[in-house]
């Protein structure tokens, strides 16, 4: 196998499969991403069995076949040469030797037969949407995701067709619960709601950029995605995403609005006297005005007042500063409405006049 190849074009595609292959995989071939021939130049495939991202790249290529190279160290060599051509010829013992005007590396490889076959998925009941579209509603819901791998049930995004057109993303933790839904141009082609490991979803955003609509959709268990020359198969979570409806208040007694950038940044603050364990903060409102407090005992103490438009009574509720700075930050809008019943039950945060996304948190004792 003799290649040659863009040097900046390689790096580029080498970057984006490194996320799939392992770096301390258990089984050596999964460290390494295959380089097999196709029609106007090279494929590059990475997986860990759970999720797998094939990539095509444009090239000059002599005697197709495949070979598997050490992700890893391929990446670190060919990010740090010059820009132009370089040359990737496969030598005695599968090894390669990576050639530039001016340079000469020699790297060990694994026989292609070794590296794990591609699943054989069908790609053609995909559904079209537009990249900022999804990578809108992924960053409105991944921080949600949990990240204790005994709860597999909460691991991941729920991808959900609503009626007609309309796609909604949901994820939960346990504490705090967020989703966002938009209505398509295309028909949601989804046999069954399905949840999407973390990862997968993480991998799934480095592809958005990669062109302006991209192909999604499930077949055998898989959850594909395809846009330009690139085509990823995650393995679904095999289990039941809980009945979220339950923990979303159908009516709250409070609601009360704020400036989204203005409660950011005071939040920020008065985090920084939160405890490292707890990360508690309390928030008291009364009549337009909204008071955060953080009590450390290791650290001190931080007070700061907001307007605010409420005209309730006085409420003193406790939570986990990191959820809110998460919500907040996941929202683009100047207002946002805060939905309060008591210092128990949840709490409902969206976007000033936006149904279509919709935080909830439980709150903590202080």
């Amino acid at each position: 196998m003799n290649i040659k190849i863009d040097k900046d074009d390689l790096t580029d595609k080498l970057s984006l499969v490194q996320g799939i292959a392992e770096k301390r995989a258990t089984m050596p071939i999964l460290s390494h991403i295959l380089l097999s021939s196709v029609e106007n130049g090279i494929q590059i495939t990475a997986t860990d069995l759970e999720t797998t991202l094939s990539v095509n790249c444009e090239a000059k290529v002599e005697n197709n076949d495949s070979i598997a190279i050490p992700a890893r160290k391929l990446f670190d060599i060919v990010r740090e040469l010059p820009e132009g051509e370089i040359q990737i010829e496969e030598i005695k013992n599968n090894w390669i030797e990576i050639t530039t005007s001016s340079a000469a590396f020699k790297l060990a490889g694994l026989p292609g037969e070794d590296f794990p076959a591609v699943p054989e998925v069908s790609t053609e009941d995909l559904f079209e949407l537009g990249s900022d579209i999804l990578e809108s509603m992924i960053s409105k819901t991944i921080y949600c995701v949990s990240g204790d791998e005994l709860r597999r049930n909460l691991s991941g995004i729920y991808f959900e067709k609503m009626n007609g057109n309309v796609l909604r993303l949901v994820a939960t933790d346990g504490h705090r619960l967020s989703y966002v839904e938009k209505d398509l141009e295309n028909e949601v082609v989804l046999k069954d709601n399905v949840l999407v490991p973390r990862k997968a979803v993480s991998e799934l955003r480095k592809l958005l950029k990669y062109g302006d609509n991209i192909k999604i959709g499930c077949e055998k268990n898989f959850f594909i995605t395809m846009t330009d020359g690139i085509v990823m198969f995650s393995r679904l979570i095999d289990a039941d995403f809980p009945d979220y409806n339950q923990v979303v208040p159908d009516s709250t007694k409070s609601k009360i609005t704020l400036n989204r950038d203005q409660f950011l940044s005071a939040l920020k603050r008065v985090s920084i006297f939160s405890s490292e364990k707890t990360k508690s903060i309390k928030l008291s409102f009364s009549e337009n005005s909204l008071l955060l407090t953080s009590v450390s005992p290791d650290v001190g103490e931080a007070k700061e007042s907001l307007p605010i438009k409420f005209n309730g009574g006085n409420i003193d509720i406790g939570f986990n500063s990191r959820y809110l700075l998460d919500i907040l930050e996941s929202i683009d809008e100047q207002d946002i409405n805060l939905e309060i019943t008591d210092e128990l039950s949840p709490t409902v945060i969206t976007p000033f006049d936006m149904a279509n996304y919709k935080c909830v948190v439980m709150p903590m004792r202080i």
